[in-house]
């Protein structure tokens, strides 16, 4: 028969950029644990929490070399929601730089090339609407 593994349940709060986990937590009691760690995150656009930000956060708490890692990732109801700048922009460009705000500006040159593009494409549509 095998050892219960200790379930430890975390929570973990992303405010202002920044993921806080519990400023107690010793990473040295996940080793060999079950461990959940549930992560609130505000409501709105400003307040994404990004692929990248979310694999540190599994990559912090794997290095202490937990049995079993779950991640979830919930958002805060009782903060308002403001509509999201993508809801907002009325033209395919206001949408793709409102995206580009929230996850990040490519390059100047890159921008344009897809502008250019998104500007063939919504010319295409238009033109087989009009036929």
């Amino acid at each position: 028969m095998s050892p219960t593994r200790q379930m430890v349940e975390l929570h973990a709060v992303y405010e202002d950029g920044e993921l806080r986990l519990p400023d107690n937590l010793d990473l040295v009691t996940l080793k060999d644990s079950r461990v959940k760690v549930v992560v609130t995150v505000p409501n709105g656009p400003d307040h994404l929490l990004s692929r990248e930000q979310q694999e540190n956060l599994r990559e912090k708490l794997l290095a202490a070399n937990p049995a079993e890692l779950k991640a979830k990732f919930e958002h805060d109801a009782d903060l308002p929601s403001e509509p999201a700048p993508i809801a907002t922009a009325r033209s395919a460009e206001e949408k793709l730089r409102a995206y580009w705000t929230m996850k990040g500006t490519p390059p100047a040159d890159r921008q344009e090339r897809l502008l250019a593009k998104l500007a063939e494409v919504e010319k295409a549509v238009f033109f087989n609407r009009e036929s």
